[in-house]
């Protein structure tokens, strides 16, 4: 009686379906929020169109109220994120060298931080204290919810506001680079803003 050898499965093919699934996931993500392809989510209006007057107010982590319109003048990028987003805490050190380098200029950012609590973000920007600028706590589905309101579908997403509160652009996705366009369009390098 002989005894043959079966071929095993191989280890690499199991790292390789690993891989294959999180490539189709990764395409799948960037094609919902990319920009490019903005599915309607039930119970949501359309994002916030480019070209009106828009304030953002709400509820300062910590305490307190806060409102764009105390900006007056400035450039500023609202950033719809959450600690539990992989593509916002990558998409998070562009938006801090955008704020080292603008932020004389004229440049402010907002982050509205979705569902995380208080903690998380707390433990969050203790371990990213670059990040400085104020940020709100939005929880989907409460009556105050921001990011309902204006039609917020995928995070992150970025409004660009001119210095006159008109949005100027919605980056829904990671989406660095044209971040970065948009603030220096607004904002060329120059004097100091007052």
């Amino acid at each position: 009686m002989s005894h043959q050898k079966r071929p095993g499965p191989r280890g690499g093919g199991i790292a390789l379906a690993v891989l294959a699934v999180a490539a189709i996931l990764t395409a799948v993500f960037m094609s919902i929020s990319d920009g490019h392809s903005r599915g309607q989510v039930a119970g949501l209006k359309a994002p916030a169109k480019p070209g009106r007057l828009t304030t953002i107010q709400g509820r300062l982590l910590g305490g307190g109220h806060f409102s764009t319109a105390q900006w007056k003048g400035k450039v500023i990028i609202v950033d719809f994120w959450g600690t539990w987003c992989p593509w916002c805490v990558r998409e998070a050190p562009t938006i801090a060298k955008l704020y080292a380098k603008y932020h004389r200029h004229g440049l402010e950012v907002l982050g509205v931080s979705l569902n995380d609590t208080a903690a998380a973000v707390r433990r969050y920007r203790h371990a990213h204290p670059q990040e400085t600028w104020p940020q709100l706590q939005d929880i989907h589905h409460s009556s105050e919810a921001i990011a309902q309101r204006l039609g917020i579908q995928g995070l992150p997403t970025e409004l660009v506001i001119d210095r006159q509160g008109v949005l100027q652009h919605t980056l829904v996705g990671y989406a660095p680079q044209q971040l970065a366009a948009d603030v220096r369009k607004l904002l060329p390098p120059g004097k100091p803003a007052h």
